[in-house]
């Protein structure tokens, strides 16, 4: 994706502009179609090839022409959605933290929850990404963190940041667990919700969004602060609170 900007760039006067242009959605429609056919299929099931097919790209190289090899084509869906998601996420932050400057464990979890929801109340819209993102979470090949960047991540660290202030009572390494456990939790339900809403469309049924993702924020909010058992004390005492 950054050797097709560098190209773009290079580029100059109408007729290097309208192929600037062309090459740019034709990387948008690629990665696109990937993110599609990752979440609908797995990422083990999808070639190269049959996404170029379904993408409807007559030069079949088009795809190692934009990404190079597979790896870099996740790498491009998660920086891309990460960003876009990572904007929205500082956003809601920023504007809850002005009403309200002390932390609290429902600010978190709404930071996270949130921006990743988006698009699902939208009728007739389909939406890919968190059954892309649970299925790259699943893949053993594929380290989500690793393939993001520090720009694309400010919004969590900061929302984690906040659950830890808010969760000071608590150990650290617990607190750590339990945002990393009820990311995972958001992740999956986000990706259920969608396949939710895309198969009852087909059956022209309703799903009330709304209510399941305040009802997911509900239950990450009390998983988090959840009381801690003597039996998880007794073990950070064995292990020296680690």
């Amino acid at each position: 994706m950054k050797q097709a900007t560098a190209r773009v760039r290079q580029k100059s006067g109408p007729a290097e502009a309208a192929e600037a242009s062309a090459s740019a959605n034709s990387s948008d429609l690629l990665l696109f179609t990937a993110e599609r056919l990752y979440a609908e299929k797995g990422i083990d099931a999808v070639s190269m090839r049959e996404i170029s097919r379904e993408a409807e790209q007559k030069n079949t190289s088009a795809l190692h022409y934009h990404f190079g090899s597979k790896e870099a084509l996740i790498r491009a869906i998660l920086q891309r959605r990460m960003q876009e998601f990572d904007e929205l996420r500082n956003v809601f932050l920023n504007e809850a933290l002005q009403r309200d400057p002390q932390p609290s464990v429902r600010t978190a979890v709404e930071a996270l929850v949130r921006p990743m929801a988006t698009g699902l109340n939208e009728p007739g819209k389909g939406n890919y990404y968190n059954r892309f993102l649970a299925a790259a979470q699943m893949h053993p090949d594929v380290d989500i963190v690793a393939f993001t960047s520090d720009e694309t991540n400010r919004g969590f660290r900061r929302a984690q940041a906040l659950l830890e202030t808010a969760l000071s009572g608590l150990p650290a390494s617990l607190v750590r667990q339990r945002y990393l456990s009820g990311l995972a939790f958001i992740i999956f339900s986000l990706a259920d919700f969608e396949r939710i809403k895309a198969r009852r469309g087909r059956q022209n049924r309703g799903f009330d969004m709304t209510r399941a993702v305040e009802n997911l924020i509900d239950m990450v909010v009390g998983a988090v602060q959840a009381p801690v058992s003597e039996r998880v004390l007794a073990r950070l005492r064995e292990n020296g609170n680690s």
